[in-house]
């Protein structure tokens, strides 16, 4: 025992404490490089470009939703709510490819529709949904939703506006954004969750809000907003319902947000950890949770995503997951997403045109409420299509099948085809 205790034996002992402390530094300083060098212009639309980049890597997922439409919504303009189905369908075809999708379509005007539609078509699930009639009451015609067994619900606005961009810019991303809560839906298996029979529990909240909204914007927003000014405009307003249920003038935590402060930061990160359902400030998980895959997608990229998505289906531990797949603990990625998420609420990080923009007025808390930027999450956990058959409407219902379009594209040899309500040929192809 003296002998090995010999000075020689603690001099390659201390040789080999310190190599494996440079190692560590050297990892540390590596880790901290790739997750610190986030542009604050250049991240966003990093992400959004990986993301549409994914999408046109794949085979063209042929998704034919079913409409069932109220007499009232047939009047009106809804393709706009419908941007993206084939592209978000093709973007996680690899996690969840339906057979048929139902997608019901209503306005303010059909309260006493609505609700028949939503108890026939949620079955066991009806219950534990607050009917769309008294949702309408609550927030007008601004409400969206998925809900189990895995139905999309959207009502559609009177007023169709398309010189307004921030408009055009929520309206569009409503579909993408519901897509993606039907695709973590299967993948997660809800259903089981819900009773209790499944592997874990569902992703925290400003996961599944937040990256629902990320992947709206990506798909749906994204390319009628290069420069992002509309997609700053909405996190900031995603903030002001955050300040009014603490009665603090909106606005307040936007401003706050600009000074990175990691231990508030922080906090209100764990605070949105919760469940969904139900999830506590849910705008801010929004707002929050898009701005973190907006980091994670630049970073690591889209397969990155599909990749978390899967493994904690297995998992069933969203935080394990989270540290497998992006090679970052929680807390950490905290401490980087609140500098990334102050330099976003700072005008003078973005001088290029169109990025400097005035403050929107405040929604009034009544009439107006935040809700009307974003489609309100559904009040029920959502759920697997698969596992729960999905009641067949009525005789009567008014069910109309969208009218897509197939078309086919070419570029020399290369060859692709296009689906959608308006297909178009991508730059660069000529239409067949």
């Amino acid at each position: 025992m003296k002998d090995f205790w010999s000075p020689k034996k603690w001099k390659v002992l201390a040789l080999l404490i310190s190599v494996i402390l440079v190692h560590l530094d050297s990892v540390s300083a590596a880790e901290a490089t790739e997750w610190d060098d986030l542009n604050p212009v250049l991240t966003s639309q990093k992400a959004f470009n990986s993301v549409n980049d994914f999408i046109d890597a794949q085979p063209l997922s042929l998704v034919s939703p079913r409409l069932i439409i109220s007499p009232n919504a047939e009047k009106r303009n809804y393709e706009v709510i419908l941007t993206g189905v084939s592209r978000v369908s093709t973007l996680w075809s690899s996690l969840v490819n339906p057979g048929e999708l139902k997608v019901v379509l209503f306005t303010e005007l059909d309260g006493e529709w609505i609700d028949k539609q939503q108890n026939e078509l949620l079955g066991e699930w009806a219950s534990s949904a607050e009917l769309q009639s008294k949702r309408l009451e609550k927030y007008g015609c601004n409400i969206g939703g998925m809900y189990l067994p895995g139905v999309l619900f959207f009502c559609v606005k009177e007023e169709f506006n398309q010189s307004d961009d921030l408009w055009m810019y929520g309206e569009r991303h409503k579909f993408a954004h519901e897509y993606t809560h039907f695709m973590e839906m299967n993948v997660k298996n809800w259903p089981a969750i819900a009773k209790n029979q499944g592997v874990g529990r569902r992703n925290t909240c400003w996961m599944e809000e937040g990256f629902a909204t990320f992947y709206g914007f990506a798909v749906g927003s994204y390319p009628m907003d290069k420069d992002g000014a509309n997609r700053r405009t909405f996190l900031k307003q995603l903030t002001h319902a955050y300040d009014r249920n603490r009665n603090r003038r909106p606005g307040a935590l936007a401003e706050s947000l600009q000074v990175p402060d990691t231990e508030e930061f922080r906090e209100l990160m764990n605070m949105l950890e919760n469940t969904p359902f139900p999830c506590d400030e849910t705008e801010l998980a929004y707002a929050l949770g898009s701005m973190a895959a907006e980091v994670l997608v630049s970073v690591k990229g889209q397969a990155a995503m599909n990749s978390f998505y899967s493994n904690s289906s297995k998992t069933g531990d969203w935080k394990m997951s989270f540290e497998k797949v992006f090679g970052i603990s929680v807390p950490f990625f905290y401490e980087k997403l609140s500098n990334y998420v102050a330099s976003q609420f700072k005008d003078e990080n973005f001088p290029i045109k169109g990025y400097v923009q005035s403050q929107a007025p405040t929604p009034d808390p009544i009439a107006t409420p935040v809700e009307s930027s974003i489609p309100q999450p559904s009040t029920t956990p959502t759920a697997n299509q698969s596992a729960l058959p999905i009641p067949t409407p009525t005789a009567g219902t008014p069910v109309a099948t969208l009218r897509m379009k197939t078309i086919t594209c070419y570029k020399g040899k290369k060859e692709r085809k296009v689906r959608g309500l308006k297909p178009k040929c991508p730059k660069g192809y000529k239409k067949k």
